[in-house]
């Protein structure tokens, strides 16, 4: 009988170890799940601040040329005053109009 009993503490002892296993696996595998669920999101982040990027670089670089077409128009436009050619200026002034209303 003696023995029975301590057989019985025995299972009980590896039943709480067990559930405390159980419970500590269960637990990893939240932790793993959440760890998992964060990475896409962060893929996915990524992924759209790549696409961000690409398109604040494109712009940035349509609007580099515009400033630089723009300068380009002033300088030809003072070298075209000091040579006094009035139609290339109206011409250049158009020109210049036509770009300061796109930026």
């Amino acid at each position: 009988m003696a023995r029975l009993k301590e057989n019985d503490l025995v299972v009980q002892r590896e039943n709480k170890e067990l559930a405390q296993v159980e419970a500590q696996i269960a637990e990893l595998q939240a932790h793993r799940d959440l760890i998992l669920q964060r990475r896409d999101g962060a893929v996915a982040v990524s992924t759209e601040l790549k696409s961000s990027a690409k398109q604040i670089l494109k712009a940035a670089t349509k609007k580099k040329k515009a400033l630089a077409e723009r300068k380009l128009i002033r300088v030809r436009w003072q070298a075209n005053i000091d040579g006094g050619d009035i139609a290339w200026r109206r011409i250049t002034c158009l020109i210049w109009g036509m770009f300061s209303k796109g930026v």
